[in-house]
């Protein structure tokens, strides 16, 4: 896991399989959002739950599958 401008941090997925608990932990505690990269690109993006409700709170729906 590495820190770069505009995203707290950046963990490939590999590192996800091998670090899932240090990662969760770090998001949980910084309740920032981590980006998943595979073959470099971004892949998804690992959030804690509270901040995952602040999300859909702000933007009024129920579920996030609506934005797709």
């Amino acid at each position: 896991m590495y820190n770069t401008e505009g995203v707290d941090a950046i963990a490939t997925i590999t590192e996800l399989r091998s670090e899932t608990s240090e990662l969760i932990d770090h998001v949980r505690k910084t309740q920032n959002g981590l980006l998943i990269q595979k073959n470099n690109d971004p892949y998804a993006v690992l959030i804690d739950w509270e901040t995952y409700k602040k999300i859909k709170k702000k933007l009024g729906i129920d579920e996030l599958r609506e934005l797709a």
